[in-house]
């Protein structure tokens, strides 16, 4: 018996993986699309959305000696975990009195997509916590990178391109495991709600 429907049917595998935050919160509500091809059918497209805990499976659908590629995406509620906090944090970065200390910190702090942070950065974010922008311009609110890539120089994630896609050749068995890191844009200090069972931060002073 296979009550966990683990094992493959047929010319099928499955797929599966996680997207979670620095602090290991599961990203819902993520869609997770994959493309591909094989010998034995014509190209294909399959999705799933994360749940709570950042999970992601598409189970008995990708079929046997398939190359394809898994590519994450989410792109709403741009102000989620930005505050002007996270703008003063960047603004001690660039002046070199606080560097941030995570390649995934530096990569939210790059509101435009540059490839840098610079002062650009800190007028976009200002801009959409100020309400002029309704959404970033240039980047989603959004990006994942592929967990098991080991940045070369973690003082400069943009040196080299880092992976924000899973490709996969050839696929003869399942692909469990297929994990990516998500990374929320603007938020340089981990105070995303990134799933429905995480209590929202508190902002009251109190008494």
């Amino acid at each position: 018996q296979d009550n966990l429907g683990n094992c493959p049917i047929g010319d099928h595998i499955n797929v599966t993986g996680a997207l979670k935050t620095e602090m290991t919160d599961g990203v819902e509500e993520a869609i997770v699309q994959i493309n591909g091809t094989s010998s034995f059918v014509p190209p294909y497209s399959y999705f799933d959305l994360t749940d709570a805990d950042g999970n992601f499976q598409i189970i008995n659908n990708v079929p046997l000696d398939a190359t394809f590629t898994i590519a994450p995406e989410k792109d709403d509620n741009p102000l989620n975990g930005v505050t002007t906090y996270d703008l003063v944090l960047i603004s001690k970065h660039i002046l070199g009195l606080e560097p941030l200390n995570s390649p995934y910190k530096m990569i939210a702090a790059d509101a435009n997509k540059s490839g840098s942070i610079t002062t650009f950065d800190i007028v976009e974010i200002r801009k959409l916590i100020l309400g002029i922008y309704t959404e970033l311009p240039n980047n989603t609110s959004w990006r994942f990178v592929d967990k098991s890539f080991a940045f070369p120089n973690a003082n400069n994630p943009f040196q080299t391109a880092f992976p924000e896609t899973i490709p996969v050749a050839a696929a003869m068995s399942s692909q469990w495991g297929q994990d990516f890191a998500g990374v929320k844009i603007g938020d340089v200090n981990n105070t995303v709600t990134a799933n429905a069972t995480m209590q929202a931060e508190e902002r009251t002073t109190g008494t």
